[in-house]
């Protein structure tokens, strides 16, 4: 146990070093409720904790248990901008420790909010995809950290799996939310290093509804007979499973985001050929660990933390089934 004189000289020294930063990120002062270890963490998740955003929850859950932190999850009934601050003036009211936010928007619609809970003392973090491209964190940013995948380098990572798979013809790129900037990084990368590769390659506009998609992706393929193979950029696979069994495109070579288990028995029984994972627990578990570590110790990470891409395929699709039945692929 470390004794109370050694506590009063870290908490002065903790102040200096704040002092001293000037116009960089303040290290936060070694107050009680680090020490007492009740450290209450806010995360304001997307969505209700089910289906993807619930591997989130349950890393954050988990990582709030290992931690010894409260940790309490909370959403808006729908998503919205409006909505989503809503809740993390929530939890800047329950005078939370720290928030952790996914967030699905521009930088600029979180900037007010983000100055209210620094003029609070609250630590401020994403769990969202870092800026495509970045590893060191820049010291303006008002996230005290990133964490998620790269969606340009997971773009560029299909492309070059399907480049290394020798494919032959056309591929077209499907995106179900066109005004996800997310998965328009993911299509963009992919169809540009298609094209340098001397590969044509296409975007596809389509919708959320998997019926929908299927007729789009038949009528392609009819159409552009030379189409060897199509990404499932922003929705489940469902749709284009279809479009290739009532085409009679056997040969034709699907690829996807995300782990769901239409993927999973598609990639066992050889209909897809892979799926770029984001590991979803890690960007519920590791804000919670860089909130905490930064309440305690005052450590901030220097990069973004990237949970992927990561590639699911037939080589280790069976251990991450078994790893999604477990609550945490």
């Amino acid at each position: 146990m470390i004794a109370k004189a050694s506590l009063t000289a870290l908490s002065r020294l903790a102040r200096l070093l704040a002092v001293g930063l000037g116009g960089a990120l303040a290290l936060p002062a070694f107050g009680n409720a680090a020490l007492a270890q009740d450290i209450s963490i806010y995360f304001v998740g997307c969505a209700a904790p089910t289906g993807f955003h619930g591997y989130l929850a349950r890393g954050a859950e988990e990582a709030g248990k290992n931690l010894g932190v409260k940790v309490t999850y909370i959403y808006p009934d729908q998503l919205t901008i409006p909505n989503q601050v809503q809740k993390i003036e929530e939890a800047i009211a329950a005078k939370a420790n720290g928030i952790a936010l996914c967030e699905f928007a521009e930088d600029a619609a979180y900037a007010d909010v983000a100055a209210r809970a620094k003029e609070a003392g609250i630590a401020f973090g994403s769990a969202a995809a870092p800026p495509a491209g970045s590893q060191v964190r820049n010291p303006n940013d008002f996230f005290l950290f990133r964490t998620g995948s790269d969606e340009k380098a997971a773009g560029a990572l299909t492309a070059q799996r399907l480049i290394k798979m020798g494919v032959k013809g056309g591929v077209v790129v499907g995106d179900q939310q066109p005004g996800d900037a997310t998965c328009r990084d993911r299509a963009d990368s992919e169809i540009a290093a298609l094209k340098a590769a001397g590969i044509k390659a296409e975007f596809l506009e389509l919708t959320m509804d998997p019926g929908q998609q299927s007729e789009a992706l038949f009528n392609y393929l009819r159409k552009n007979p030379d189409t060897a193979a199509a990404t499932s950029v922003c929705d489940v696979i469902d749709g284009f499973l279809t479009a290739k069994a009532d085409s009679g495109r056997n040969d034709l070579i699907l690829t996807g985001y995300d782990i769901v288990a239409q993927s999973l028995a598609a990639i066992k029984d050889g209909r897809q050929a892979f799926t770029i994972d984001q590991q979803q627990f890690w960007r519920g578990y590791m804000p919670v660990l860089l909130l905490t570590h930064y309440l305690k110790y005052g450590l901030i990470e220097a990069n973004y933390f990237l949970t992927g891409p990561t590639v699911v395929d037939a080589s280790n699709v069976d251990r991450v089934a078994a790893l999604v039945k477990q609550g945490y692929r």
